[in-house]
């Protein structure tokens, strides 16, 4: 295995708020249960196989990761990859210029303003420093408007499940991040057993495309693909047994467009909209799991257009929940916005219920 002592450790802590993580769309309030996965042993020859990202000496592994989950998403639309770029995305990391960015900072970003085409701005075999120097015009930027996610999705830590059902029933890759000794990463990383501080400056923090997933040796694995370039692990593809993922992932997510319902269209007339009925005898708060009333309501706010319809409705009160509850609490006017903007619709107090049972409480 070639020396590696180049690698910049790329993951950032979280450093956000409480009240900014509330807004992290977590995978529970999407899907009810994830779809169970077919696990059978592939042959490394049928393993999907995306372009292998070289970071160089960088430390954008994140933004790298970011720009192989756009192509393969691409990919998957259009049947075509395309190559996008993580140059854009690293210079608007908002640590720059220190190295490293945070899991939430980069899908932020591609959300927002999208991301350009490789061939207008490179990021191959580049330290920090050439990446940031890049000039990149505002018609280079222009395009990368045309490239946006709608939103993305944070997935349990540590569940290799729920990563492979994901690859399984979306074919996209997701975002992964792991933390490890250099010793320990090699082409089937295996723990040390030694005691490793994540956070501490000799540890490495890497993200990294889970791209597909398999049995290997009787194993569960995923399989991956980093950015340190095809002559590294298996010609740039890795596999992360079970137990390597449970102790050393950190991270999860990955891109996802949430469909809503238009109000103001005419319901073709073979589509049958029945209004939802309930009638609501508690308050409902922010976190909270209830397959009666949460579930209802999220049904409302999907009758009235403000929750996504091309998700199930899991009963779990979360950030979709709150945002859908919070237009809904101001288009009824159920409170002064003043009251309803600090609650950011993370609970459905008295007005709310009065409100929701005076239109659906029949």
């Amino acid at each position: 295995m070639p020396e590696e002592i180049n690698f910049v450790s790329g993951c950032l802590p979280d450093t956000r708020s409480e009240d900014e993580r509330a807004k992290d769309i977590l995978f529970k309030e999407v899907v009810a249960a994830a779809a169970p996965v077919v696990w059978v042993e592939k042959p490394p020859a049928s393993w999907r196989k995306f372009p292998i990202f070289n970071q160089d000496g960088s430390g954008s592994c994140v933004a790298q990761t970011m720009a192989k989950l756009m192509g393969v998403w691409y990919w998957l639309k259009n049947n075509i990859y395309v190559h996008f770029s993580a140059t854009h995305i690293y210079q608007r990391r908002v640590n720059k210029p220190t190295s490293g960015m945070g899991g939430s900072d980069v899908f932020d970003i591609v959300k927002r303003d999208g991301v350009t085409l490789e061939s207008l701005a490179p990021s191959q075999d580049m330290t920090d420093a050439q990446m940031d120097a890049v000039e990149i015009p505002q018609y280079k930027k222009d395009v990368g408007e045309i490239f946006k996610i709608g939103n993305y999705l944070f997935l349990p830590v540590g569940d290799i499940e729920t990563v492979a059902s994901v690859i399984q029933q979306t074919g996209k890759a997701v975002m992964l991040w792991f933390y490890f000794s250099y010793g320990e990463w090699t082409n089937v990383p295996a723990l040390s057993g030694q005691v490793i501080d994540q956070w501490a400056p000799s540890t490495i923090r890497h993200s990294i495309s889970g791209v597909d997933f398999t049995l290997y040796q009787g194993k569960k694995a995923i399989i991956i693909e980093d950015s340190w370039g095809p002559q590294f692990g298996m010609g740039g593809q890795r596999v992360i047994t079970e137990d390597f993922f449970k102790a050393r992932n950190f991270f999860a997510a990955y891109p996802m467009n949430f469909s809503f319902a238009d109000q103001t269209a005419p319901v073709p007339p073979v589509v049958v909209v029945t209004k939802p009925v309930r009638h609501f005898d508690h308050e409902l708060d922010f976190g909270m799991t209830d397959a009666d009333d949460v579930g209802a309501l999220q049904r409302i706010l999907a009758y009235e257009g403000f929750f996504p319809t091309n998700i199930a409705f899991t009963a779990y009160f979360g950030a979709i929940t709150a945002d859908a509850l919070l237009k809904w609490q101001v288009k009824h006017n159920v409170a002064p916005l003043s009251e309803l903007n600090e609650l950011k619709g993370r609970k459905a107090g008295p007005k709310t219920i009065t409100k929701l049972n005076e239109l659906y409480g029949q």
